[in-house]
This record gives C-alpha cells, sequence and structure tokens, in this order.
C-alpha cells in the first residue's frame, strides 16, 4: 500500500489557518508563542492533545465524528476527563467534586487547557449548587484568564477563540461580569445587552464552522433574549428578537442539533404573543419573520411530550456538551484489535518495522512509541497514518470546502450538485493516498445507485470493492473483535443495507458486532454517531423478522442517547419504528385497530421530520395518515 508524503497534524493546522486567513499571533493568543506557533507548523514541536484539540476548535474545525488515536498517557487523560462529564451529566455531585478534588490536589496547574476545563467543570456545579453570582464571577474570571488574556470586548474580532472559550465569557456576561468597553450606560441590563450583541456578533465573525457556532450561537441568543424581555412588554423589539432566534433556530435545524432549541422555541413562543397585540406595529414587518407561532407551538409540544415521556429535561442544564469528544482511541488497542482481526501474526505485522517486544508493549498500552513507528504499523494494517479530521486527507482547505459541499449534497440527495462537485474533488485530493480513493469512489457508488444508473446488487458490489481497499469483507465477517474507520463502517452498513434473505440475518449480526467493538465499556455516548446508524439498521431488522421487542429495546435507546446528547435527526425514524412494530403486534393478536395513535405519532414524525428539513420523511408520513383516511372513508 502506498502513501504519498504523510500530512500530520502541523501541514493539516498550517492549511485551515491559512485557508480561514488566520494569522499566528489570532490563532496562538493567549495559548503560546508566536514562534511556538512556528515550531509546531514546521513539525518541529507537537503539542499535547488538549492544545492540538484547542488549535482546531479555535480554527472552528470540530472533532464530532473524526477518530483520535493516542498513547496511553494522553488516552487515560481523556478518559479521566470524560468520566468526569459523565458526573457532571448525570449530576453526580459527590463523584464529580471528588474528581475535581483529586485534580487540583495532585496537579500544578501548568497546563493552562486542562486547569481550564477543570474549572469549568467547578463552574457546573457551584451552579448546581445555587452558588451566587459573585462567587461564580471570580471562579469564571480565573477560568477565562487561562487562555484569554484580555476579556473585553475591543479584543474579540481581533482574536480567535473556541466555543469553550466564549461560553465562558458567556457565562461571565450573565453573572454581570465586566468586559470592558461594553460599559456604554450606567445600568448593569443595558451593559449585558451591549455585551451579548458585540458576543453575537463576534461569533458571527469568527473562523467556526456551522458545527461549531451551532455549540453556542443559541444559547447567547437565548440569553441576549431573556435580558431584551426584563422591560415592559410594550418596550419589547419583537421584529428584532424573532429574527434573531429564528436565525438560531435555522442553525439547529439544518445541523440536527437541539442546543437551547425548546428553550427557544418557549421564548419564541412569548415573544409571538406580544407581538399579535402590538397593533402599531406596521404590518408588512412580519413578511421579514418565515416561522410562524403555530409551527413554533407545534414544535414545542412534540418535543415536550418526548422529552417527558423518557424523563429527560427539555432544559439544557450544563455545559458538558461543549467538552465531550468521540471517537478516541488507543493505539495500542487498534493495533491489537486491527492485526487479529485480519488473521496477521505479531511477527508478520513488525517485520522492518520494529521488534515484536515493542509491538507487544504497544499493544497492551504498558509503553509508547515513535510516531514514525506507529504510521508504518498503521500503514500494514490498512489505516491511514496520516492527520483526519474528515473521512479524507488533504492539506488544501479548499478540497474540506468542496468535500463538506459533496456530503451535504449525497445527505439532501442533490445528485446533480454532487454530480458536479466529485470530479472537482478529485483533481483537488491527492488520490495516491489509498484513504481519498476510498472516499471517492464511496461518493461515487452511491451517487450512481440514486440516480438509478446501477442496480442495489451492484452498489452492493462496488461497495465491496471500496471496502477491500484497506480491508477483506471475509476479515470483518469472521472476525470476533477488530477495529474499523468510520469509512469503513459506512461501507459495512451500507452492503449489509443492500442484502437479503439470510445474508440479511448475518450482516444485522455483523453491524451489531462491529458496534459492540468501537463501544467501549458501553459508552454509546462517546460514539453516538456510529451507534444510532448500525444499531437503528438493527432494530428495524429485528422489527421486520418478528422480534418487535428487541426492536424496540434498540429504539428507545437510541431516542434516549439521542435526546441527552440533544441530536434531532434520528428521532422522527425511531418513533415511526416503534410505532410500526405496534401495528405490527395489533395486526397480529387482531386487536382493534386504533387509529387516533397512530396518526398521533405519525404526526409527530411530520413534526420532527420538518424540524429536521427532511422533506422526503414528511411526505412519507402524510402519505402514510393520508392511507389511514382513506381505509377509514
Amino acid at each position: 500500500m502506498y502513501y504519498r508524503d504523510e500530512i500530520h497534524f502541523n501541514t493539516f493546522m498550517t492549511a485551515m489557518r491559512k485557508g480561514k486567513n488566520v494569522t499566528l499571533e489570532q490563532l496562538g493568543w493567549g495559548l503560546c508563542s508566536i514562534s511556538m506557533i512556528n515550531r509546531i507548523e514546521r513539525g518541529e514541536r507537537l503539542p499535547d492533545k488538549l492544545m492540538r484539540d484547542r488549535l482546531m476548535d479555535r480554527l472552528g474545525v470540530v472533532n464530532d465524528g473524526f477518530e483520535d488515536f493516542l498513547f496511553p498517557d494522553e488516552y487515560a487523560l481523556w478518559k479521566e476527563r470524560q468520566n468526569l462529564l459523565r458526573a457532571i451529566e448525570d449530576k453526580d455531585i459527590k463523584t464529580a467534586e471528588e474528581k475535581i478534588y483529586q485534580y487540583e490536589k495532585n496537579n500544578p496547574g501548568d497546563n493552562s487547557i486542562e486547569h481550564q476545563f477543570y474549572l469549568a467543570m467547578k463552574i457546573q456545579l457551584m451552579q448546581y449548587q445555587g452558588k451566587s453570582d459573585e462567587e461564580l464571577r471570580a471562579v469564571i474570571k480565573q477560568a477565562i484568564e487561562l487562555t484569554i488574556p484580555d476579556c473585553s470586548v475591543d479584543t474579540w474580532n481581533d482574536y480567535l477563540l473556541a466555543v469553550q472559550e466564549w461560553n465562558l465569557l458567556l457565562e461571565y456576561i450573565r453573572c454581570g461580569g465586566d468586559v470592558g468597553a461594553a460599559r456604554e450606560s450606567g445600568t448593569n441590563a443595558a451593559d449585558k445587552v451591549t455585551a451579548y450583541e458585540k458576543l453575537l456578533a463576534a461569533i458571527q465573525q469568527s473562523a467556526m464552522d456551522i458545527y461549531s457556532c451551532v455549540k453556542i450561537y443559541p444559547k447567547a441568543v437565548y440569553y441576549l433574549c431573556l435580558e431584551w424581555m426584563k422591560p415592559p412588554v410594550q418596550d419589547w423589539n419583537c421584529l428584532r428578537m424573532l429574527a434573531l432566534a429564528e436565525n438560531a433556530l435555522e442553525m439547529l435545524r439544518s445541523t440536527g442539533r437541539m442546543y437551547y432549541l425548546c428553550e427557544l422555541l418557549e421564548i419564541m413562543e412569548r415573544i409571538f404573543s406580544v407581538w399579535n397585540g402590538q397593533s402599531d406595529r406596521a404590518a408588512d414587518e412580519i413578511v421579514h419573520i418565515q416561522i410562524t407561532l403555530p409551527q413554533v407551538q407545534e414544535w414545542r409540544r412534540v418535543l415536550s411530550e418526548i422529552f417527558l415521556d423518557k424523563g429527560i429535561s427539555e432544559k439544557m442544564e450544563s455545559c458538558a456538551y461543549l467538552y465531550w469528544q468521540m471517537y478516541n482511541y488507543s493505539i495500542g488497542d487498534v493495533v491489537r484489535k486491527r492485526r487479529k482481526m485480519l488473521g496477521m501474526t505479531a511477527k508478520k505485522l513488525c517485520e522492518g518495522i520494529c521488534s515484536e517486544k515493542t509491538l507487544r508493549r504497544l499493544e497492551y498500552n504498558r509503553a509508547s512509541t515513535h510516531m514514525q513507528i506507529v504510521g508504518e504499523l498503521f500503514e500494514r494494517i490498512g489505516l491511514s497514518p496520516e492527520y483526519q479530521r474528515k473521512k479524507i486527507v488533504t492539506d488544501r482547505y479548499e478540497a474540506i470546502a468542496l468535500y463538506d459541499t459533496a456530503v451535504k449534497a449525497l445527505n439532501n440527495q442533490d445528485m446533480d450538485t454532487l454530480g458536479r462537485v466529485l470530479p472537482q474533488l478529485r483533481e483537488t485530493l491527492p488520490m495516491d493516498i489509498v484513504i481519498n480513493r476510498q472516499e471517492m469512489e464511496f461518493l461515487e457508488t452511491l451517487r450512481l445507485w440514486r440516480c438509478e444508473q446501477i442496480t442495489e446488487q451492484d452498489c452492493a458490489c462496488r461497495l465491496r470493492q471500496v471496502l477491500e481497499y484497506t480491508v477483506p469483507l471475509e476479515c470483518v465477517k469472521s472476525a470476533a473483535d477488530g477495529y474499523l474507520s468510520c469509512g469503513e463502517m459506512l461501507c459495512v452498513h451500507n452492503i449489509a443495507m443492500r442484502t437479503d434473505g439470510t445474508e440479511k440475518d448475518i450482516y444485522m449480526n455483523l453491524l451489531r458486532r462491529v458496534c459492540e467493538w468501537s463501544v467501549e465499556e458501553n459508552d454509546t455516548k462517546m460514539y453516538i454517531i456510529l451507534y444510532e446508524l448500525l444499531m437503528y439498521r438493527v432494530a428495524s431488522h429485528l422489527g421486520d423478522i418478528g422480534e418487535y421487542q428487541a426492536s424496540n429495546e434498540i429504539t428507545e435507546d437510541i431516542i434516549e442517547k439521542d435526546l441527552s446528547l440533544r441530536r434531532m435527526n434520528m428521532l422522527h425514524m425511531c418513533i415511526y419504528n416503534r410505532l410500526w412494530n405496534q401495528m405490527k403486534i395489533a395486526a397480529e393478536s387482531n386487536s382493534a385497530n386504533q387509529k387516533s395513535p397512530i396518526k398521533e405519532d405519525l404526526r409527530k414524525c411530520i413534526q420532527l421530520a420538518k424540524l429536521c428539513k427532511e422533506t422526503l420523511y414528511e411526505k412519507f408520513y402524510n402519505d402514510k395518515i393520508n392511507s389511514l383516511c382513506d381505509e377509514k372513508n
């Protein structure tokens, strides 16, 4: 397997920085010196994981769904942070306090980003405990100063901040913190409004992409609207509030996220009720607002019922979602699992690369080794040694933009755009890298199938060839344990979708097994994208073969995990799967067909599909309701 010159963290970061016209000073402000950033970009210094992540966060490159391979020490620290996040999210105050105490006792605090993380969790605990704004301000300011030398509004447009840093500033403003030039009047309320407005403007002008921006923008809009709504209702600027709230809502809908969604819908309903009573407003002003009060009310009702049914608060209660990191793996675990899945002996894997002793120590997480050795081992087991934040490998910013357009077009079933973008992407990517060839042919195969230029059987056959650029399908099917990259898992998933008969059962068991390989310690939250995709397909198949209870158990678990992580794209599919199972059970038991409850669940599906802008699913559910009405007539 041949790779060209490898693309490491330094070359990827440099490409993203230059592509977004970010200076060295802007990127490193408060984190490290310009000379250190220069050393990082030249490949002379590899920063630790926290610094790598923070630099990427400042460049607006989110880590959701991208694999990160860590040596034992960094992996152990990552696990420790995730365990604290879990305690915070579960409101396990005792465990969280113990972990924070142990950190403060045992660590000198020389890692400013890690120290800031633990202070952020301490702030969250203080909020749970109802501490005063004055007490909160002191700790928030301490956390801010670790990576932000000057928190005044005058600096916000000049430098880059990560979403976690924006959140600290947002909470500081909410608690009455002084952010300098925001003080344009004598009242604290006016100070807050001005500060929120400037923070929102700075976020919009930052380097963050929509998946980064959506984590903080809706929350900032919510806080601003709450402040605007404090004066008497006759003084409200309803149009301005609705326009901002609608913009935040559209961002959430486009990304399939629910961060502060229910809060925004609630205040939009309140603003609409006041707006409708302000008869002195110009009648044509409302045309600027696309969303309607009935739609807001319906979305709010449906979401409230779903959250209540699962016993999960519909309101955001912690900042943990800003710090969750998915798909972080121990390098040793990956190498060991992959080698065994491929049926490769330790001697064969390390031949010409390192000693068997070095490999054993690496595989069982007893020691780290040189990254060059890891890269060569990865190549031999069909994994990319390159630094990735997409399912492609590139050091060109324009290639990332083209790839994002291609994936969006595929998800939206916009085959014209996909067909136009793929040739441009192919010309931009280094095609001597096997991962790029694999991903390009994966996208092209699905485009051909969507355009009905190949059959499902042809599609499955081509996808198998795509998968086998890096791993033989038979090795995957026969392995008791293993490791697959996200791109490989998508190939297996799409092959499984296009099988039938007894082979279908084999592939569904394979999907379940592949999911179990990756979901360590049953912590599905850290692997939710994989879990919801693969296990939904398993749940659907179980329903098809009459195992309704098993199907519902998986479906309910996906719903619960998605609600807690504020993901909404698959909610309507899961609710429909559950409804389908219920209808089949009723039909097989000759129970009376209660059409009213069925219609109500279908209406929920319609509203959730509309919320996610899934027009094809929305039509499907509407057709189902119409067919029920036709049966009744």
